[in-house]
């Protein structure tokens, strides 16, 4: 039955005559619900939210929620964590946003901070420790860009420059990374890191770079050898070298034996030796470019005598005359020399030769075929054996496929045999319904309308009915001064009704007046009204009686 506005009032007037404890448990019982309502409601409306971001330093979450802010973006943060948290569906849409605003700033200004406005009377220490930290967070976070680093710290220790060269100390510098869970460097990236630093720092060796990762653990120290890298470099080489001589096995013969039919595995010999040679040659027959020949001739007595002052002056002046002819036992007394010089074209050869590490010394090469599908006599298939002289046929592709050297030693085994064929793996099942998110949605919203389904009707709606109640001992009204509809007496649920022409009797039994509702109440009513109202009651007696009749 619809509530019109007499209804209403009534039930604010019966409302209003009941006790105040009581009134104030109705109002605190209907507050109550609605609240829970409303709890419920947006419970089931509320939106999935996930991290927007890892962990941030505070200066940079109080600028990302800022900015969430400014956008309007629903968000939030955990207070025990500090991490930020957005709607799932959001999720990329506000990275986006984000990373327009140049958001979230990576730690330290770096060389910005050299541009901000000083005090006057700043120290050249204060100058020099303020460019060192810029340095430090400059590299901090050249280093953090990498893919597996989320964030750096450095440490330089760059001692006094000296003007005493013996007592100069070398820089040092300690590089503390943060990495991804599940990631890790390189060496060739731990290397990169490593010279990234000693390069931007002057003075600062490779080997005075240390590399922590977050767990303590020691990823370059100073002394590192050389060869441990190195033999990292030339095992990395060799299992290349080995997996292309697989593919080129493999590429050559699947599409002969079938795809999974061959399975070839290599091993390669390298020769890592570093070899230089330096070779100078001259070829033996060349030409005569220039010849020399010098012969001396000398006769008589030599000078002699006492050095001295007679005997560095000249000779007197003596008469020239002729000379006669020598005989042999002069001329044996005399003095002969010859000498010959020879000058020859020469071709002259200088070779250096630097041999490359890495040269394959040997290859072993084994390979295994399946048995291949045939059709007996019967005409059913059946997997058999290939014949020998297909055998040979691809142990010779695979000679040709690997450039086969029996010089250099080489072996191949090519054999056949018949594969084990793995079991079949289980079809993946789709996901059961309670698995799928979408179930997981509806129940929400249908457990949020069973809740406020039950809180109206085991809640309000008897919150409203008592309400409505009169309270115990109330006095029956006066009859109205009106025409013969006017009631006697009128309650909203129950009680008894008295008119001219009928008399109700009885309702629904109403919440917290204990007995109105019982037969002798009701009885005990309408013997008050008879002895009160005798013409009215008979009135509406003989209403009865003519309507029965």
């Amino acid at each position: 039955m619809a509530l019109n506005t007499s209804t209403l009032l009534s039930r604010f007037n019966s409302l209003s005559s009941q006790p105040v404890t009581r009134q104030l448990g109705l109002l605190l019982g209907l507050a109550a619900s609605i609240a829970l309502g409303i709890g419920l409601v947006q419970w089931s409306m509320a939106p999935d939210y996930v991290a927007l971001f890892g962990e941030m330093t505070p200066s940079s979450t109080n600028e990302v929620v800022r900015s969430l802010e400014e956008n309007g973006t629903r968000y939030k943060v955990d207070h025990r964590t500090g991490l930020v948290s957005v709607p799932a569906e959001k999720l990329h849409e506000t990275r986006l946003k984000l990373a327009s605003d140049g958001l979230p700033k990576s730690d330290g200004s770096g060389f910005d901070m050299l541009y901000k406005e000083q005090k006057i009377g700043v120290s050249g220490f204060i100058e020099k420790a303020r460019y060192d930290r810029a340095l430090e967070q400059e590299l901090a976070r050249s280093i953090a860009s990498l893919d597996s680093v989320r964030s750096a710290r450095i440490h330089l220790a760059l001692p006094k420059q000296s003007a005493f060269v013996r007592k100069r100390d070398k820089p040092a510098a300690s590089v503390l990374l943060s990495l991804y869970p599940g990631r890790e460097l390189t060496e060739r990236q731990l290397a990169g890191v490593v010279h990234l630093v000693a390069s931007s720092v002057p003075g600062l060796e490779a080997e005075q770079v240390s590399v922590v990762d977050n767990q303590g653990k020691l990823l370059s120290a100073q002394g590192r050898e050389e060869g441990f890298a190195q033999t990292s470099e030339q095992f990395r080489f060799t299992q290349q070298l080995e997996q292309s001589y697989v593919d080129r096995i493999t590429e050559i013969l699947s599409p002969i034996l079938g795809v999974g039919a061959v399975r070839a595995q290599v091993v390669a010999d390298v020769d890592f030796t570093r070899v230089e040679k330096t070779s100078e040659s001259y070829a033996p027959e060349t030409s005569i470019r220039s010849e020399q020949l010098v012969e001396e001739n000398s006769r008589g007595e030599f000078a002699g005598g006492v050095p001295g002052t007679l005997a560095n002056q000249p000779p007197e002046e003596t008469r020239i005359t002729a000379v006669p002819e020598e005989t042999e036992d002069q001329l044996s007394s005399g003095r002969f020399s010859k000498r010959q010089v020879r000058n020859y074209e020469i071709d002259k050869t200088i070779s250096h030769i630097r041999e490359v590490p890495g040269t394959l010394q040997k290859l072993s090469v084994a390979v295994v075929v399946d048995y291949q599908d045939t059709v007996n006599g019967d005409g059913n298939v059946e997997r058999a054996a290939i014949a020998e002289a297909r055998l040979t046929e691809i142990t010779a592709l695979v000679k040709d496929a690997i450039g086969f050297s029996a010089e250099r030693g080489d072996s191949v085994n090519v054999m056949n045999a018949m594969f084990v064929v793995p079991p079949e793996l289980e079809q993946l099942s789709e996901p059961s319904l309670m698995e799928q998110e979408w179930i997981w949605r509806a129940a929400k919203f249908l457990l949020a309308g069973i809740a406020i389904f039950l809180i109206i009707f085991t809640v309000l709606r008897p919150l409203m009915q008592a309400s409505a109640a009169p309270p115990p001992g109330m006095a029956l009204a006066a009859p109205a001064q009106g025409g013969a509809g006017t009631a006697y007496a009128s309650a909203s649920q129950g009680g008894m009704a008295l008119s001219e022409d009928h008399v109700t009797l009885g309702g629904q039994p109403q919440l917290g007046l204990p007995g109105a509702s019982s037969y002798q109440n009701q009885l005990q009513m309408a013997r008050s009204m008879a002895e009160g109202e005798p013409q009215r009651v008979a009135h509406v007696v003989k209403n009865w009686v003519s309507a029965d009749g």
